[in-house]
């Protein structure tokens, strides 16, 4: 049985996260310029088009998400960063949604 997409997109989460932690120091977790990179790399257009490209908004994701405040993610801090970044695509999403229905039907 093959894995479904949203299996796929999974892996592939867990693998990225994988692939930056051990680009320095512990692989085990995400220092504040490997999350830059793995947004900046990954989800750059995204990133960019919320405006969230800028220093301060990734340093501010990172400091949220460090529970512990040791200036390291580790994969359940990431699923904080993973969150945020869900939930401002499904707003974009939405935006994007209304926005074809008001071109439909005439409302702009």
């Amino acid at each position: 049985m093959t894995d479904t997409p949203v299996e796929e997109s999974l892996f592939h989460l867990i693998h990225c996260y994988h692939q930056y932690a051990a680009r320095e120091g512990d692989v085990e977790t995400l220092s504040l310029e490997e999350l830059k990179a793995l947004l900046m790399d990954n989800v750059p257009r995204f990133m960019e088009s919320l405006g969230r490209k800028e220093p301060y908004f990734i340093t501010e994701l990172f400091q949220a998400a460090d529970k512990d405040k040791d200036n390291q993610l580790c994969f359940e801090e990431f699923l904080y960063i993973l969150g945020q970044l869900l939930r401002d695509y499904h707003l974009q999403y939405h935006r994007q949604l209304c926005a074809h229905y008001c071109t439909q039907h005439n409302l702009y």
